[in-house]
């Protein structure tokens, strides 16, 4: 993948910068340093952001992130361990110490820097949520999916997004929530649901492991200036640190 060597490339570059000049780490940082390891929380195998190949190597954008933090930090881009995540699970997982960064499509919000206390260091990729239909249904827009049923994973924005969006157009939708991307990808699959909405980067990824032929499935367009432009919210996804109350520790982590 053309764009993951150059962004692990970018990141190589530009990371020890700002790691150099710093005579104290803040608290992640400290840990990291002294444990020898950076720890990652990615999805749960979505492809080209975080998969195992048949090797058993995990490769995509999140993991290369993570291995050129270890780049930067421990001279070494493979002293990571990468911790697959459920969407429900990544902020407890974060709170509580057991990875050091959280990547996995984790869009920043207000409220979760006030509520979660998490800081988000900077932009990865701008995405938006979509919506993954059956080719043959002829679904032109989401009106057509007033009164269905729609897959969405558990403990995601776009959770809200579909039922926000539906409830203030006095339509009706019965959200399946499931605990995790390719999950919600299988049920929808299955019949289960006559959509599947997530950020349009993982659909698209998902539809690559669709039984047969993935072209039997097909993402609805994107409409400037149109309802449905503004149901597929364009959101700023960042990795996600721990906050340790502000101050130093914050920034120093927050910079590198």
């Amino acid at each position: 993948m053309k764009l993951v060597r150059t962004l692990w490339f970018a990141a190589l570059l530009v990371l020890p910068l700002s790691v150099v000049p710093r005579a104290e780490a803040g608290e992640v940082l400290d840990a990291v340093k002294a444990r020898g390891q950076v720890r990652c929380g990615v999805s749960q195998g979505i492809p080209g952001f975080s998969e195992m190949d048949a090797a058993g190597v995990w490769r995509g954008l999140d993991i290369d992130f993570c291995r050129a933090v270890a780049a930067a930090v421990l001279g070494n881009p493979d002293r990571v361990r990468f911790v697959p995540l459920s969407t429900a699970a990544r902020f407890p997982v974060l709170q509580t110490h057991r990875i050091d960064l959280l990547l996995g499509n984790t869009t920043w919000t207000l409220t979760r820097e006030a509520v979660l206390k998490v800081q988000f260091p900077g932009i990865l990729f701008f995405d938006g949520q979509g919506f993954m239909v059956p080719a043959a249904a002829r679904i032109a827009g989401l009106a057509d999916l007033n009164g269905t049923k729609v897959c969405v994973e558990r403990g995601t924005t776009h959770e809200r997004n579909l039922t926000d969006y539906f409830r203030m157009h006095g339509w009706s939708v019965e959200p399946l929530v499931i605990d995790s991307a390719p999950k919600a990808a299988a049920a929808f699959f299955a019949g289960d649901c006559r959509a599947f909405t997530s950020d349009s980067a993982a659909l698209a990824a998902m539809r690559l492991l669709a039984p047969g032929d993935p072209q039997v499935f097909t993402i609805l367009p994107r409409r400037r200036r149109s309802d449905a432009d503004r149901a597929h919210r364009r959101r700023p996804a960042r990795p996600a640190l721990r906050r340790h109350g502000g101050g130093a520790d914050d920034r120093q982590d927050r910079d590198l």
